[in-house]
């Protein structure tokens, strides 16, 4: 696909990095024991909280993807596929990986950042959130056309949420994030936090792994299968409360998305929450203005990325609107730098798909949602160069 005729995309999940010592340098004296720390030991890199071990992961990019390390790919030449993601470290280097990729704009989420949930002090959580929420709107400044950070939302303590979203969005955030794992989304004292997001323009969007989560439930055998396939599990039941418990449909101008759940499960969801709705109606409570399908046609989204054959069931069952494109650069497991043979396979499996729906989903969904960022200029000019060629 050339850059002639290619869609605009707008990634709804990428990633910063933050200064190694954002936190520890940040962190109020008193609340230093909470920083959260990086050490590297032998091939794996270790992140603490005091004494505590909050996350370990291996740092090259797998093999999988190229059939070979990191080291063996940069010791060749650039005329074979370069992984090489010189922009998550560099922002004077993002544009060019964004560019080379075909990506015009990006949802930003945190590296370090995503364990500030685990951190177990409210007043820590609380700091910590407001020192990545000040570094990343400072941070993405010089592309802020292209970058849009989300907001971390402390979420164990109502109070503290909806004081951080009136901060972030005073500051001009155009995504409030929000923990998975609370267990809690039915409870009424969302209302406020949900009614503001919506007046505000501003949607709420969940991040897979990033909350109050055991991420690794299963050990040994199908260990990775198991505990990565049901990330999405998570997305299903904070759907399944805040429709159920009635928190959506009393906040009708409210926006969810979810990043990197994979999408080719909502539609079916949709469906088995209409059924329990209608066969169960003596035992359900509260009663609903909306069915449930009809409240996540209206607010409900996801990401997807690789998954675009069972996500294009959502087009056809929910609507165009529920589908938003991500790449999850760098992370291996995203699309990164094959972006374009991803969209061109996307398109070459769904030929039903029409070029005005590829369009929306790719980049238009998302330059409408992020009002605040402005968007949806650029996705109309583009989008009426790339409908005259693939309609021509």
């Amino acid at each position: 696909m050339s850059n002639d005729n290619r869609p605009f995309v707008f990634s709804c999940d990428a990633h910063i990095a933050e200064p190694s010592d954002l936190f520890t340098a940040r962190m109020p004296e008193h609340l230093s024991q909470y920083a959260i720390t990086l050490t590297t030991e032998g091939n794996r890199r270790i992140y603490r909280v005091g004494d505590r071990v909050i996350m370990r992961f291996l740092p090259d990019f797998p093999a999988h993807k190229t059939g070979k390390t990191d080291d063996e790919f940069y010791a060749q030449s650039a005329s074979v596929v370069d992984t090489m993601r010189r922009g998550f470290k560099d922002l004077t280097l993002r544009a060019a990986d964004m560019d080379r990729d075909g990506v015009d704009a990006e949802l930003c989420f945190p590296t370090v950042g995503l364990l500030i949930a685990k951190i177990g002090n409210l007043e820590g959580e609380r700091a910590a959130a407001q020192i990545w929420n000040d570094w990343a709107w400072d941070y993405t400044e010089p592309m802020r056309d292209r970058l849009i950070p989300a907001a971390v939302i402390p979420s164990h303590d109502f109070d503290d949420a909806l004081a951080e979203c009136k901060r972030a969005a005073a500051k001009g955030f155009a995504a409030f994030c929000i923990w998975e794992g609370l267990n809690n989304y039915n409870d009424p004292r969302w209302d406020p936090i949900f009614a503001f997001a919506g007046e505000a323009g501003i949607p709420i969007v969940f991040h897979t792994g990033f909350g109050d989560i055991d991420t690794r439930p299963l050990k040994g055998p199908g260990g990775a299968l198991f505990n990565y396939t049901r990330l999405m599990n998570d997305s299903v039941d904070i759907i399944s409360q805040l429709v159920g418990g009635g928190v959506l449909a009393r906040n009708p101008k409210a926006h969810i998305l979810f990043a990197e759940h994979s999408a080719g499960w909502l539609w079916s969801l949709a469906e088995r929450m209409d059924e329990v709705y209608i066969g169960h109606a003596n035992s359900v409570e509260p009663k609903l203005s909306r069915m449930p399908s009809q409240i996540v046609r209206d607010q409900v989204h996801c990401s997807f990325q690789n998954d675009t054959g069972s996500s294009m069931a959502i087009h056809r069952g929910i609507g165009t609107s529920a589908l938003l494109f991500a790449t999850d650069y760098p992370h291996s497991e995203g699309t990164f730098p094959f972006t374009g043979d991803v969209i061109r396979q996307l398109r070459a499996n769904n030929p039903d798909v029409a070029p005005d729906d590829l369009a929306e989903m790719l980049g238009g969904n998302a330059a409408r949602l992020f009002t605040r960022a402005n968007l949806k200029r650029q996705y109309e000019k583009r989008r009426a160069d790339f409908l005259e060629v693939a309609e021509a």
